[in-house]
Order: structure tokens, then sequence, then C-alpha cells
């Protein structure tokens, strides 16, 4: 990947139905927004980029911060794409050090202390030392964290179309529940949504300063004793040290009137086996508190029929579709139609003419690209007819996939995704003797209608 497909894979993350999940448990309709989808697997690929655009834009070329991980990781996966340096100061003897990832000649691991704090008082007073950019979150850049994630606010009210009822999220430093905040509001104060959706955090219910206070209905941080701590062994970020910044993630707690679920790691670990046996998703056990506090919630029976979200950190799947703008392809139109060209082998037609349907697509219909295990392996392309009644709205120009991805179902997923956009207001054209196509089509609720032809001169 180079700069500019790293900037258009950050967000825009695939929005999955939870078919299964939902036949389960009695509830529809569940949704899953896959964040591992991100370049580097992760959601917090959204701030790391955001944190790299602002160092570069006030003119600092290293960027660090204190962490265990996941964030350092991220910073240092995108660093090497835009000729940034990375420092990451880690608690002694952690993991970190050893990532694949993080060995790079631009990332330098410094190890200090015991704890998370430590790092992060260390990390910061380098910045100040050196002059640079400090990218530790819930000191500086609360504002970039919480724009960051707003725009999956924004993501979801587009994917979905409809009123959202609640989203499930994992809680760590609360910025989630903000910046999500931040993005609906933005939504319904600019009328595109009539009513914000409820924020559920889901956290460890021991040891966690945030879920202790918000359990005994208290608006501060109760302190909990050192040795009542129950360090998390799926996720030490569940774990809140420094007070000012559970402080901080309290207030948006009560601030967006959101709900903390607490789950326990027997809970967890019944919950994501379960859920595992249901839905075809990759992630970590670590984050999947979302789906245990969700299954949690629907058994207390506080969940009813509407549509639900459940942000899943690092949740993936093989196969990410996505609608496409020309801003957001480095590929040109002439490489886009060879490609559309060489896919369809006997069933193509001339170039200029799928020229003439793609910069259509581009300007007022939609162009899908699906992407498997980050390879671009197939093209759909929908033209806008014009018109709303006398034929159907949308038409399915050219649908295309590569040689070496054939048989994974992407041709299916395409056309699901063109029906989806186009709410079914849609036509398409196919070869009388392509049996296999035609069998396609009629399984995902197209049928014959009549013959096209075309007068000769056309050809």
């Amino acid at each position: 990947m180079n700069k500019n497909m790293i900037k258009n894979r950050v967000g825009k993350t695939p929005l999955l139905r939870a078919y299964n999940l939902e036949k389960e448990l009695g509830i529809s309709k569940i949704y899953l927004k896959l964040e591992g989808n991100n370049p580097s697997g992760h959601r917090v690929d959204r701030l790391a980029y955001l944190l790299i655009k602002d160092a570069i834009s006030v003119d600092k070329r290293t960027i660090c911060l204190g962490t265990y991980g996941i964030l350092g990781k991220s910073i240092a996966y995108l660093s090497d794409y835009y000729d940034v340096n990375c420092t990451i100061v880690v608690p002694k003897n952690s993991d970190l050090k050893n990532d694949e990832i993080i060995k790079s000649s631009r990332v330098e691991v410094i190890e200090r202390g015991e704890t998370i704090n430590e790092c992060l008082h260390y990390s910061q007073k380098l910045c100040e030392e050196n002059n640079w950019y400090n990218a530790n979150p819930g000191m500086e850049n609360n504002i970039i964290n919480m724009t960051a994630l707003s725009f999956i606010a924004k993501e979801l009210d587009s994917q979905i179309g409809e009123e959202i009822n609640s989203v499930f999220s994992l809680m760590s430093y609360g910025f989630s529940v903000s910046g999500l905040d931040l993005g609906f509001r933005q939504l319904w104060i600019n009328e595109k949504i009539k009513r914000l959706p409820m924020l559920y955090c889901c956290t460890i219910n021991k040891g966690n300063t945030i879920y202790e206070s918000y359990k005994k209905n208290s608006s501060k941080i109760l302190p909990i004793p050192k040795e009542k701590v129950k360090v998390n062994k799926y996720n030490r970020d569940l774990i809140i040290y420094e007070s000012s910044i559970a402080q901080d993630a309290l207030d948006a707690i009560y601030d967006t009137n959101g709900k903390v679920t607490g789950i326990s790691e027997e809970e967890l670990i019944s919950y994501i086996n379960k859920f595992r046996e249901l839905e075809n998703v990759d992630l970590d056990i670590a984050n999947g508190y979302p789906i245990a506090g969700f299954m949690k919630e629907v058994e207390k029976g506080n969940i009813s029929d509407g549509n639900h979200v459940i942000l899943l950190n690092d949740g993936r799947i093989d196969l990410d579709i996505r609608k496409v703008t020309k801003d957001d392809t480095d590929l040109s139109v002439d490489k886009i139609v060879e490609m559309v060209d060489n896919w369809l082998m006997d069933y193509t037609d001339p170039t200029y003419e799928i020229k003439d349907a793609l910069h259509n697509a581009f300007d007022e219909g939609f162009v899908i690209f699906a992407y498997h295990n980050t390879e671009l392996a197939g093209i759909s392309i929908i033209v806008n007819t014009g018109f709303e009644e006398f034929i159907p709205t949308y038409h399915l120009a050219y649908i295309a996939t590569s040689k070496k991805a054939k048989g994974r179902g992407i041709g299916t997923e395409l056309l699901s995704t063109a029906i989806d956009l186009t709410d079914g207001n849609l036509s398409l054209h196919v070869e009388r003797d392509n049996d296999r196509a035609i069998k396609l089509y009629e399984k995902m609720g197209f049928e014959k209608s009549y013959f096209r032809m075309i007068h000769k001169g056309r050809h």
C-alpha cells in the first residue's frame, strides 16, 4: 500500500448484518461494524492517521507516546508511509518491542517503569525536551481522539440509512462514547437524524474505576485499593490507572446519557465462544466486550427490535466490500476499465463503453470495490438511467471479479451490495447462454423481463 491507499483505507469499514446472531437472540436488526478492516487491523488506525496528519501540519517529524501497544502499533505501522519517526515508551518487560509491526528503522521503543502511567509521564517529558509531537491520549489530543471516532457515527448513519437505536463499544479511556456522541449530535444538529442512539460502554466488572463508580451512581471517580484491582488478562487497557483520565471517561458517560455494562471474564469467554459459533468474524477475545455486553443486555430484557450496532475494534472479515468515489482510489479510470475488461473475459464490451459507464457511475451512480485480504478482487459499476418509473433508476452495467478470486462468493457480495445501495431499484443485462450468472441473478431476486434488442447500427 502507498500513502494514498492508506488514507483511503482508514475508516469506511464494512458493516455486516449478523443474521445468525439475530436468529439466536430473537432480536433484529444487529449490525457488526468491523474496524479490523482498517490497514493495521484495528479501529485505532482512525486516530493514528489523524495524529500523524496533525504532527506533519505543525512540522513535527517525531511522534512520541506511552502505551501498552495498540495505538503505538498503529502509529508505528502508518508512520512508514508518511516519513515520520515514532518513539514508543512501554513498561519494562513489555512484549511490544518484539512485535513485527514495531520492527522498523523509524520506530524506537523505550522501556520505562512498571505501569502505563510512568510511561505516559516519561513520554510527555521527552516531547517537551525534544519538541516532539505528543500523541498520548487523554492529555493533549482529546479533540483529535473524539473527532476520529465521530466519523464512525457518520458512516453508520450512511450505511444503515435508518434510525439507530443503540451502539455498543469497548470502553477504556472513554473516548469511544465521547467521539460517537459527538458524531451523532452533529448529525442531529444538521437534522440528518431525529433521535440519538443509546450508547453502551462495555468493560470488565471488577477493578475498573469507571465501572465501579457508575455502578454506585457516583459522578466522581471512586478510588479502588490497589490490592482489589484485578488486572484483566485479556485487555490491560481496560484498567484505568490515572484518576484524571478515568474521571474524563466517567464524565463522558454521564454527559451522553450512556450506560456501562460490566462483563466478568467468565461471561466474556462464554459469550464470545457462542458468537464464534454463529458468525464468521475474526476478532481477539480482548476486544469482544461489546459482543458480550450486547448479548448480556438482551438476556436481561433491555434490548428490543430495532437497529443495533456492535462496534468491534479488531473484528474483520476476509472480504471487504466498499462503495468508492474517484477520490477514494489511486486507480485511474483507464486502469479500472482495463481490470474490468480483463476480468470479464468473453463477456466484456468495448473499452470505450466500459469507460462511459464508469464515468456515469462515479458521477451519478455507484462504483463498488471488493477487497479480499486487502487486495482488490472485484468491481461493480452501477449507472444511473435518469428514470424513476419508466425503467429502474439504476442499472448494473458491469460486475467482474479477479480470476484469482473465483469461487469465494465475491460476485454474490457485490450484487448484494448493489441491491442494498439502490434499494432494489435495479436492472441488469445478461447473456442468454451465461447459465451460471442467470442462476445467481435469479437466486438474488431478479427475474427475466424481456429480451434486449439493439439496432445493428450500434455494432
